[in-house]
């Protein structure tokens, strides 16, 4: 790891970023290099630390340093020069202190008193430069750029800041801690090429910067080569004449205010500024304005005089609305920015009444809240029910139950959810809805809103506040406040009423140190229970799994019948300090307590009942008895696991291994047990089998034009192959389990190499060679243990070079995964983490096309390329599933299409007229790669492409869309318009989507392909049966009414959080187009950004989802593949594709992305684009597919069961 400006990065990080190049990061891995030297770099330094920021002034002719802050003070440096010289220093890492060379961050500086608290608030925003930004949307860290993008910060103060960036080094990534490159910063999404061409070419609004001497504005980088460069510590410092004092003192601005009349008030500027009007900090920021010369003596006397007349307007307003306890003045609702000063005049001039302006929803969050967790909703009996009688039925433990009333309580009332009254806590206790032995805790936790009385003054402070104070411990105070925050915001317990989070931070009832506290998910925040899941939770992470009755707007936990069974603190307390040492499973030779292991996939929920209910029962006399019986079902769990043998790695593999390497499940295990599924079906699942079996060999060699099939071997003996090229090739096979012969189809490495020598597959002049990459699947000894280590830790000990171990580890992982010696099986990444068979670097390493390994050869160019780049090029044997590597017997007939030359054919872009693909535009090399093309016609064009490059282009264009025509009128077929392309009848046909009896009727002219296309069982095919195109809301223009939205539209106006409008979007996406509800249009991704019905930031995530329907690449073949087989590939996370799975069902059935159509579920089946398992998964509506959420009842729902809440558009 090395160290950045905040945090530290990974070698592999540096590369990535352009910080350091390929080949130094493969010395840092051999260790050639070391990290110390590494960090000694100019050109590392300057992206890790930056190159120096203006760190203070020096005067001349005396020497003396001094900070910025210090300057500001003494009058030497006017505020108006200084404070963009401090925000520069926060925006690149540090606040300076030239005196003690120290670097702090904008906290520490006022702590050490570097800085004052009067710059801290703006500096702690500048700062946001280096820590990132917080998205109001995502809650994510976002750059400065994108913070600007989204308005989240003015676009001058921005330019400002990265200006100075990129003079210190280049632009801050706040997700990595450093400078980056230009090109990187690009990449990343902290830069575009606009901003880059204005930040290089600075006009006079970026000349923010002011040389002190001379008034002149200047660039920050102009502004540092007037500076003298300090060796030490790399500090730039700026030169000042010692007498220098270019600012007013605080005498001469007194006595000109004094001498200033202001007629309007009969008073001089001095008395009106120091009356009763304006605080002791607007004073101070009128004096600064003025001595920077921001304002002149006329200006500043006409705001005064502005602000003087809208106060006392303010105070002739005597109007109050209710809040939680009492009025509240609309004053102070003006004062914390919950009411726009428009909406207040309005109100002050009559033409809104107070009622009005209380329904408003951003109004009525504030005054009444968003609404607490009521109470719970038992599931079995559609029961609601207080959390006090849930306590009293043992339905809630006490101690969870206790903690929703306080939060009830601290955010203003309790609530009685069977009669819907809201009441205070003595009231409760009067009205039996709580019991008198919990009232004293109740009111303790209602002076939250009520307020504390500060001892000092007798005033009301809020619960922060009584916290900074020691009135309240930080333990009791976290989870009253995340209910507050969660429900509206911090409540202000003078006029009682939820605030901004921006106002309560302004008068005190709140800080950014609690709020950052808070933010923290950790133990110390996760402190509410949920019964359902039994973790800990924060408040809002509970509320978040409430549902919301839609009568009464109450918020209730609902509770399942397995949340129903308590376990109480003191037996949970018990079960977790006593441990078990495992000797075998999951858990094999690590001490783990009983609640773990109860709590762990080796116990079904009845069974973890009944043992804590024996203990509950029993008490200590069972423990030991417990701790037994949970030691003997472990051990009979992986005992039956292991009277299932599979066929693995040169070794049997018990169904135990495969459940410990999680290849399956606990319920896979079990239906093994039960005799519901047997070894051959668990061997057939695509899931285990890529890891028992592994898959994509290359198995030999396919000589073209001839098309004969030889080994490796055999090959290389011919002169066909270079000894070197075939070596690497056989040490791989050997590496990856199996030395092939693909004329015989077998697998001689089931025997091993020497069997393969003995049948003379290979000579044994190569023998001890292989027998050394063999080790990769049987294991390399270690010389220091003795024992069986794996691949990657023979090269980690050296035992291997690593060149060639990092040959074979690619191999392994573009064959099906790391291979465990020890188990005899490839294993998941994660997994080979943790067993310390592989780690983060070189995965990245292995797996990136551009930086990987490549060390194997391409026979017919003799080019350096990695394993799966050279399966890219091979040629897929029908019989076998294996892949042939083609060579040519003439250079001149490899068809082999080089990056650079199908990245052109893919910028080339041609509009179809007629056929299939009629009225698209699509690229030439999607042209090519059609059916309309022959294979020997696309060697021949695109040779012609590479041999006369772009003077060719138009004429193979010309050359494709003949073809095309010529064939549609050879065709006596009828194409129908699929989903983003033409279908031929013969399709639809083959797709059993028609019969026999219509492919007639179109052909005798009876029936057209239009009325064909809207009969029912056709068109829900074509079009589909409808997504969820856009959401309805409640018309503001025209009560009573409702108004269309797109789903985009509503999350930007906070209707749908984030995340529920991403999944909405990206099942439109994944079922065919993005949908515009309001112009009813229907358009692709790129479409939809272009004409902004969605924002650019989603483009990546919904293209990734659009692939759904226009199919994913296969990386090994280049064939176009489903959804469903790239989930088997594991190009697309599990859970993500059984989402868009579940909604292409929902909306018609599932997408051929080849033929651009969806399909019955039987030709589905047929061509391997679902399955029995898959089908299983998704017709039984649990956890797994249960992802969408409704919006109003707050559950998780699937597509199906959402869009049947959905009501159809008349339009």
């Amino acid at each position: 790891k090395f160290p950045a400006l905040r945090g530290n990065v990974s070698a592999y990080h540096l590369m990535e970023t352009g910080v350091i190049d390929r080949a130094l990061f493969e010395q840092v891995l051999e260790g050639s290099v070391t990290p110390e030297q590494v960090l000694r770099m100019d050109s590392v330094r300057k992206y890790l630390y930056g190159s120096g920021s203006i760190g203070g002034i020096v005067l001349q002719p005396s020497n003396q340093r001094m900070s910025i802050y210090e300057a500001m003070k003494q009058n030497i440096v006017v505020p108006g020069v200084a404070l963009p010289l401090l925000e520069a220093q926060a925006a690149t890492g540090f606040i300076i202190d030239p005196v003690n060379n120290q670097k702090l961050r904008v906290d520490e500086a006022v702590k050490e008193g570097v800085i004052g608290p009067d710059v801290h608030e703006k500096l702690q925003h500048a700062e946001g430069a280096v820590t990132g930004y917080k998205d109001p949307f995502t809650g994510k860290k976002i750059p400065l750029f994108q913070a600007m993008k989204k308005g989240l910060i003015p676009d001058k103060q921005a330019m400002q800041l990265m200006e100075v960036q990129m003079a210190t080094g280049g632009i801050i990534d706040p997700a990595c801690g450093h400078h980056i490159p230009l090109e990187s910063a690009q990449q990343r999404g902290c830069l575009d090429e606009d901003t880059s061409k204005a930040l290089s070419k600075p006009s006079s609004d970026h000349r923010v910067f002011c040389l002190p001497d001379s008034k002149e504005s200047v660039t920050y980088a102009e502004l540092i080569q007037h500076c003298q460069k300090d060796d030490v510590s790399g500090f730039h410092l700026l030169p000042l004449a010692q007498a220098a004092a270019p600012a007013y003192t605080d005498e001469q601005i007194q006595r000109i205010f004094k001498e200033t009349t202001v007629k309007e008030k009969g008073v001089s500027l001095w008395e009106l500024v120091h009356s009763g009007y304006f605080t002791e900090e607007q004073r101070s920021d009128f004096m600064e304005r003025f001595r920077s010369e921001e304002l002149s003596l006329e200006q500043l006397v006409a705001l005064v005089l502005r602000l003087v007349g809208e106060m006392e307007m303010k105070a002739r307003t005597q109007i109050s609305l209710e809040g939680l306890r009492g009025s509240v003045p609309v004053v102070w609702l003006l004062d914390t920015g919950i009411i726009s000063e428009k909406t207040f005049e309005e109100l002050a001039q009559g033409v809104r009444t107070p009622e009005e302006v209380a329904a408003m929803e951003s109004v009525k969050r504030y005054l009444k809240g968003t609404g607490s967790i009521a109470g719970v909703f038992i599931e079995a009996s559609k029961q609601k029910m207080s959390f006090y009688d849930a306590m009293k039925n043992n339905l809630l433990l006490p101690g969870a139950a206790l903690r929703l009333l306080e939060a009830q309580a601290a955010t203003g009332y309790l609530t009685d959810p069977a009669t819907n009254r809201r009441l205070s806590v003595r009231d409760a206790v009067r009205a039996a809805v709580v019991g008198e032995e919990l009232s004293e805790k109740l009111l303790l936790a209602e002076r939250a809103v009520t307020g504390y009385t500060d001892p000092y003054t007798g005033g009301s402070i809020s619960l922060c506040q009584a916290l900074r104070k020691e009135l309240v411990p930080l333990a009791e105070a976290v989870p009253l406040l995340e209910a507050q925050l969660a429900t509206g915001g911090v409540v202000d317990p003078v006029h009682h009423l939820h605030l901004p989070l921006q106002a309560a931070c302004r008068y005190g009832f709140f800080d950014e140190d609690l709020n950052h506290t808070l933010s923290q998910l950790d133990d110390s925040t996760k402190i509410f229970f949920d019964p359902n899941t039994k973790e800990n939770v924060t408040y809002q992470q509970l509320k978040d799994r409430c549902i919301r009755e839609a009568e009464s707007g109450l918020w209730l936990l609902p509770l399942s019948e397995n949340a129903m069974f308590c376990v109480d603190e003191q037996t949970m307390k018990v079960l977790k300090s006593v441990t078990v040492c495992v000797n075998v499973g999951r858990f094999k030779g690590q001490t783990v307590s009983v609640w773990d292991l109860l709590n762990s996939e080796y116990f079904s929920d009845s069974k973890r009942r009944e043992l804590v209910q024996r203990y509950k029962d029993e008490k200590a006399e069972v423990l030991q008895e417990i701790t037994t019986s949970i030691t003997t079902i472990i051990q009979e769990t992986e005992a039956q696991g292991k009277k299932f043998a599979f066929k693995g790695l040169r070794k049997r593999v018990s169904a135990s291994d495969l459940f410990q390497s999680q290849l399956i499940d606990k319920k896979t295990l079990d239906e093994l047990n039960q005799g519901k599924k047997t070894v051959k079906e668990v061997t057939e699942m695509e899931s285990v089998r890529r890891y028992l079996e592994g898959s994509n060999f290359i198995a030999g060699v396919l000589i073209q034009p001839t098309n004969e099939k030889m080994s490796i071997y055999q090959a290389m003996w011919k002169g066909i192959l270079r000894p070197g090229t075939a070596l690497v090739l056989l040490e791989a096979q050997a590496a990856t389990g199996y030395i092939i012969d693909p004329e015989k189809n077998k697998k001689f490495s089931k025997l091993s190499v020497d069997e393969a020598v003995s049948s003379g597959l290979v000579g044994s002049e190569l023998r001890e060679q292989l027998l050394s990459a063999e080790k990769a699947v049987t294991g390399y000894t270690d010389p220091q243990t003795g024992s069986k280590i794996s691949l990657f830790q023979a090269v980690r000990r050296k035992i291997i070079v690593r060149d060639q171990g990092i040959r074979l580890l690619e191999a392994q992982l573009a064959t099906g995964g790391i291979i465990d010696p020890v188990h005899g099986h490839r294993l998941p990444v994660d997994v080979a983490y943790k067993r310390g068979h592989l780690d983060e670097d070189t995965f990245l390493l292995l797996s990136d096309p551009d930086h990987g390994s490549k060390g194997f050869i391409d026979p017919n160019t003799q080019e350096k390329i990695s394993y799966s780049q050279l399966l890219q090029r091979c040629a897929k044997d029908r019989e076998s599933g294996w892949y042939l590597l083609q060579v040519l017997e003439k250079e001149g007939d490899y068809f082999y299409i080089d990056e650079q030359t199908k990245n052109a054919l893919l910028c080339t872009k041609v509009q179809v007229p007629v056929g299939k693909y009629k009225g698209q535009v699509l690229s030439l090399w999607e042209l090519l790669c059609s059916e309309y093309i022959t294979e020997e016609k696309r060697k021949e064009l695109v040779k012609k492409y590479k041999l006369e490059s772009q003077h060719i282009v138009q004429g193979i264009i010309e050359t494709i869309l003949k073809i095309i025509r010529e064939k549609e009128e050879a065709r006596s077929d009828v194409w129908f318009q699929g989903i983003r392309q033409q279908i031929t009848a013969s399709e639809l046909l083959s797709a059993q989507i028609i019969t026999e009896e219509t492919i007639e009727k179109l052909q005798e002219g009876k029936k057209t392909a239009q009325e064909i296309a809207q009969i029912e069982s056709v068109r829900r095919y074509l079009e589909g049966t409808g997504s969820i195109a856009g959401v309805l809301v409640p018309s503001k223009a025209e009560p009573g009414k409702t108004e269309k939205m797109s789903i985009y539209q509503a999350m930007w106006k906070g209707i749908l959080r984030q995340g529920t409008a991403l999944v909405l979007l990206e099942a439109q996406a994944a079922t065919g187009f993005l949908i515009d509800p309001v112009k009813n249009q229907k358009l692709s991704v790129d479409e939809a950004v272009s004409s902004g019905l969605v924002g650019s930031e989603l483009k990546n995530k919904l293209l990734s989802a659009e692939r759904a329907v226009t199919g994913y690449s296969d990386p090994y073949t280049g064939d176009k593949i489903s959804l469903f087989q790239a989930m088997k590939k594991e190009l697309i996370v599990r859970d993500h594709g059984i989402r868009l799975l579940e909604a292409q069902i929902a909306t018609g059935g599932i997408i051929d992305p080849v033929h651009s159509h969806r399909v019955p579920v039987e030709v589905a089946y047929k061509r391997g684009y679902f399955d029995q398992e898959m089908s299983q998964i998704l017709s039984d509506p649990g956890d797994d597919t249960k992802g969408f959420f409704d919006p109003n009842t707050h559950e998780n729902l699937t597509y199906l069961q959402l869009l049947r809440r959905c009501v159809p558009d008349p339009d």
